[in-house]
């Protein structure tokens, strides 16, 4: 069963991508994982997102922002560990080049670029808190293979040896402890703010009602046809201000269907 909106917290995808949207919160983090200072950030434009109904306002689960230095990062929080991870990375290290050859970029600008993923596990099972990867020379590691890509995977309970103060702090609050540094505080309020978000409530409800909805139907052949059916209830609810009956439905499935032949989607 999904959570309730007022139980997420900073490693839910959902609120970690509401408040990483804002740079006084996503630039200090960015300093603070690689030891640098950024002047300033934009975001941009190509998130993977999921779009909850037709027509609806797609949801971000990842952020994906440029500095001053034409460097791009994009970062994502993680709770699930699964195999694929690495090959996730480098999907999103694709999005970013696909994107400036688009836009009629030549090949010796692209940009470089940092796919980050903070998880809440150690993938790696090295006691690491960062692995950091680039391309090297299999045959001399010394050689470096230097085409500006990077990987991060931070590790929350991982040792905190060679890392800075800050980041310890950082990765401790990622990790579920009360927030000690000023940049955990100001996260956790954003949390906090994030909840008391109406809008960003009913999207939650929208998104979780869509996933719900793919995930039951994901083995059968009727599949878009219940997709399509779960995108018409969220929209008609939406419509008449029904958002306590849309929260409900979330996490009832038999309220759900009760909906839907109500509004005569189903049978």
């Amino acid at each position: 069963m999904s959570k309730k909106y007022e139980e997420l917290g900073i490693t839910d995808a959902f609120i970690f991508a509401k408040v990483m949207s804002n740079k006084e919160i996503c630039k200090p983090v960015l300093e603070q994982i690689l030891n640098i200072k950024i002047r300033d950030i934009e975001y941009l434009d190509y998130e993977e997102t999921i779009q909850i109904a037709p027509g609806s306002k797609s949801i971000r689960l990842d952020i994906y922002v440029e500095d001053d230095n034409n460097t791009v990062f994009n970062l994502e929080m993680q709770t699930t560990n699964y195999e694929e991870l690495p090959k996730r990375s480098r999907y999103y290290q694709d999005i970013i080049d696909l994107k400036l050859i688009e836009k009629g970029q030549s090949y010796d600008i692209l940009k470089t670029s940092y796919v980050i993923f903070i998880c809440t596990f150690d993938f790696f099972e090295k006691n690491r808190s960062i692995y950091e990867f680039e391309n090297i020379c299999v045959d001399d590691s010394e050689i470096k293979f230097n085409d500006g890509t990077h990987k991060i995977f931070l590790n929350t309970k991982g040792n905190r040896d060679g890392i800075s103060e800050e980041l310890q702090m950082l990765l401790d609050y990622f990790d579920g402890r009360e927030p000690e540094s000023q940049l955990a505080k100001d996260i956790d309020r954003k949390v906090f703010e994030a909840r008391n978000n109406k809008q960003w409530r009913r999207e939650y409800m929208s998104y979780q009602m869509e996933l719900n909805q793919q995930y039951r139907n994901g083995k059968e052949e009727g599949r878009k046809e219940g997709i399509d059916d779960m995108s018409k209830l969220i929209k008609m609810l939406i419509s008449e201000n029904k958002y306590e009956e849309l929260e409900k439905a979330v996490n009832d499935e038999e309220y759900q269907k009760a909906l839907m032949r109500k509004y005569r989607i189903t049978k």
